[in-house]
């Protein structure tokens, strides 16, 4: 007769022992979703490179960004990530362009003719 208490309290324990696991665990038992890089675009708005530093010459993209045609010296949208980059002006500063013309080579820059 104690072999069948023996075995349930030994069930028991292990039922609560994987509820306690499970109830402890960041959701619920579930890996952790891993973090999907956002990325940011923006067009810039000048047909020249003449103010491709400053953030108001650029609009963010909502959806896809537009096909910017030939490639050439004028920057015509960036895309990045907005976990590395917040905003697009963190992104310019961190480039360290020496000039405007230099943003149309910028990394994740797509220029235009």
């Amino acid at each position: 007769m104690k072999k069948p208490w023996k075995m349930a309290f030994v069930a028991l324990l292990c039922a609560g022992g994987l509820t306690a696991v499970f109830a402890f665990t960041p959701n619920g038992g579930e890996m952790p979703a891993k973090k999907m890089a956002a990325q940011k675009a923006y067009v810039y708005n000048l047909s020249t490179s003449t103010g491709a530093r400053n953030v108001s010459n650029w609009t963010p993209v909502t959806g896809t960004a537009p096909s910017c045609g030939i490639a050439g010296s004028v920057p015509c949208k960036v895309v990045f990530d907005s976990s590395v980059y917040p905003t697009l002006q963190d992104y310019i500063d961190d480039q360290h362009f020496d000039s405007d013309a230099d943003v149309a080579y910028g990394p994740g820059v797509v220029s235009k003719q």
